[in-house]
């Protein structure tokens, strides 16, 4: 698994969709759980602009940028 429990991250809901629009869609998000027994979903995460916890595949999220201060 490439994020840990307790991370933020960048969580994208439509990376791989055709729409520029849709796949520039973005929320800052927190990892809650690996769902290593899941088949299908990969992390269970809080998205923080919507306040609901969703479970989401790793190619939806990245690695939230550095602060720069």
């Amino acid at each position: 698994m490439k994020y840990k429990v307790d991370e933020w991250v960048i969580y994208k809901p439509f990376v791989d969709d055709k729409s520029e629009l849709l796949r520039e869609m973005q929320s800052r998000a927190l990892v809650l759980d690996l769902l290593k027994e899941d088949l299908f979903y990969d992390y269970k995460i809080y998205e923080e602009e919507t306040q609901k916890i969703k479970k989401v595949r790793e190619h939806q999220l990245f690695p939230e940028p550095e602060p720069t201060y």
